[in-house]
């Protein structure tokens, strides 16, 4: 049985008559192997076929689907058709062409890239795999058409008729069938890095684009094609496929696509929003904000959709209804105060609910119950479309909620929450040393829970390899600054971008030495210690200097965790530095480098853990 990408369930509801037939027709007969997609934009240029086939042995197929019976079609020519209609007679496009078209666009552009071609023999330079295209005339049966010139016009080879669409037509016939449909056929089986090279040509929107390489300009087209290819995978695609409106939670591991996944359904939801009902994409932390803000722009995202952060968003509220805030002592009093005042404006009407088309929380894990009551009224009753993100071994504002469930404040998703465990971003040696130090954080994951309930949910390697963490250890943190610089300088000189690395500390007076040490070495860097409310130029390449709570959401290829000495700090306990540390490790996409100038129960923690990795990892692979 075939796999729908988008959702049998959504694609059945948006098909009409005739493609809804081929559809049943396509999940029957082809293999569990096959991807399908419905109306889906395409390519560059969003050509948008009826169906898009992608199978490991069948190769890429390309349908147009017409309802059309006999008495409709007029007449055709290569180019166009004229049909009757009840509203007199139309022309429109050949579909025949416009599948070949299409299809031979597509297979341009992938011709492009050295890793779907032949690069000797017989087929060199040509892809790797089959393509076709055809019609599916769903309504019209040979014998309506036998006799008439029909087939000068829509080849015999280049069609599907009505009688293929039989319930009654074995599987492996009407597999036949479609492979008749393509230019050539010869022997090859995709493997799945392939199939995603194919879907990165395909769907522009499913590319990952790394936070820390974004590119500002016009797209190029013409540009060569990247060695390496990010592509959302098959469960993250279907995931962000088939959002639908209604509240919906995804559960993720830290590097497992959600934040991915919000983005692809803002730009998605753009289309639809209207400048007096945006959509409104809420963070705990400014840096993610930012970083989700440059991607959506970078995407061609506008204004329709609004990324804040949440206390940002309060106090737009407050300006914009002149609402009036009870002043405090202190700046987080103050902001205790500024949400408690836009609570309550909601609460009594003053500040009116469903304002927001669309509501996405990135990092839900750190908002405060109430907050989420808040965002429930936010959204336009009509749509109820709420996504809500969450995990909760990353949770470093709140206590862990073991009695919180999402009933209890308002959020409906069941039937509709996802759960993804596989690590994409990390190494297995990365991960593995966050894992083995949040060990404590972790307990009971995988354990059945409540669809409504709070899973913890262990993140599961990807199988990347790289190399092992190192530890840098330092008499003094000048010593320590030198070390962290000098180990910069060498990835920078090995071609690595600045832009790729961030060093990451628990505290901004930790900063200090290490920011002079950059920039004595003349290293460009920006720092969160020069100016609190300085946004970063996410354009800029040079080194990012974070705190580690700036630091969630984030990922770099380069990451050092700085400063491990001053964790736990008096006010926290054990087990909340090593939920920092895990968010700190679980940052860096390929290196990682901790460094302390001093000991504590972290750094001990972590020589330990680092020694059961360095020894897991030391045995043969395979």
């Amino acid at each position: 049985m075939a796999i729908f990408p988008q959702g049998m369930t959504n694609v059945d509801r948006r098909c009409n008559a005739g493609e809804r037939r081929v559809l049943h027709q396509l999940r029957r007969c082809l293999d569990d192997d096959c991807w399908i997609w419905h109306d889906v934009p395409i390519g560059p240029r969003a050509r948008q076929p009826d169906f898009v086939v992608l199978g490991p042995r069948l190769g890429i197929l390309l349908l147009e689907v017409k309802d059309w019976r006999r008495g409709t079609l007029v007449g055709a020519t290569r180019d166009a058709v004229e049909l009757a209609t009840d509203h007199g007679r139309v022309t429109q496009a050949n579909p025949l062409r416009q599948a070949r078209d299409y299809t031979l666009e597509l297979v341009d552009l992938m011709k492009a890239d050295p890793a779907l071609v032949h690069g000797a023999g017989t087929f060199k330079g040509k892809l790797l795999f089959p393509f076709g295209w055809g019609v599916v005339f769903s309504r019209l049966r040979r014998a309506d058409v036998d006799g008439s010139d029909f087939a000068s016009v829509f080849p015999a080879e280049r069609v599907v008729m009505s009688d293929d669409l039989d319930e009654a037509i074995d599987p492996g016939a009407f597999q036949e069938r479609l492979r008749n449909l393509f230019t050539v056929q010869y022997p090859h089986t995709l493997t799945l890095p392939q199939r995603d090279r194919v879907r990165w040509h395909l769907f522009p929107e499913l590319r990952i684009q790394p936070q820390t390489n974004l590119d500002f300009g016009a797209p190029d087209d013409s540009a060569a094609v990247p060695d390496l290819l990010q592509v959302m995978d098959l469960q993250q695609e279907q995931i962000a496929r088939a959002l639908g409106e209604g509240h919906r939670i995804i559960h993720g591991a830290a590097g497992s696509g959600k934040t991915m996944i919000l983005i692809y359904r803002a730009q998605h939801l753009a289309a639809a929003a209207r400048p007096e009902q945006p959509v409104l994409v809420l963070c705990f932390n400014r840096t993610l904000a930012d970083c989700i803000a440059v991607q959506l722009r970078a995407r061609g995202v506008d204004e329709r959709v609004q990324v804040r952060t949440f206390h940002s968003w309060c106090k737009d509220v407050v300006d914009s209804y002149q609402l009036d805030v009870p002043q405090t002592g202190s700046a987080q009093e103050w902001y205790v105060e500024l949400a408690r005042t836009v609570e309550r404006a909601l609460a009594t009407g003053f500040v009116p609910g469903g304002q927001y088309m669309a509501l996405l929380i990135d990092e839900a894990h750190d908002f405060e119950d109430a907050w989420l009551r808040m965002a429930t009224r936010l959204v336009d009753p009509n749509t109820r479309s709420l996504l809500v993100l969450y995990d909760d071994a990353q949770s470093i504002y709140q206590q862990k909620r073991r009695k919180f469930n999402f009933a209890s404040v308002g959020i409906d998703a069941r039937g509709r929450t996802s759960v993804l465990r596989l690590n994409y971003r990390n190494t297995a040696e990365v991960l593995g040393l966050a894992v083995q130090c949040a060990r404590s954080l972790l307990d009971g994951a995988g354990e059945a829970r409540g669809e409504d309930e709070i899973p913890v949910v262990l993140p599961r390697t990807a199988g990347r390899r790289g190399a092992v963490p190192a530890l840098l250890a330092a008499r003094d943190a000048n010593e320590e600054a030198d070390l962290i610089a000098d180990r910069v300088r060498e990835a920078h000189s090995g071609g690595m971008s600045l832009a790729d690395i961030a060093v990451l500390c628990r505290a901004k007076y930790l900063m200090g030495p290490i920011e002079r040490a950059l920039r004595t070495r003349r290293i460009p860097v920006q720092s969160m210690q020069a100016n609190a409310f300085r946004r970063f130029d996410w354009s800029k390449p040079s080194v990012k200097l974070l705190t580690l709570h700036s630091a969630k959401g984030l990922e770099f290829p380069l990451v050092f965790v700085a400063g491990l000495q001053a964790m736990p700090m008096r006010d926290e306990n054990i087990d909340e530095a090593a939920r920092l540390l895990y968010i700190g490790m679980t940052r860096a996409t390929h290196q990682l480098v901790l460094s302390a100038h001093g000991r504590s129960p972290i750094v001990e923690r972590v020589r330990h853990s680092m020694a059961e990795v360095a020894q897991a990892f030391a045995k043969p692979r395979g």
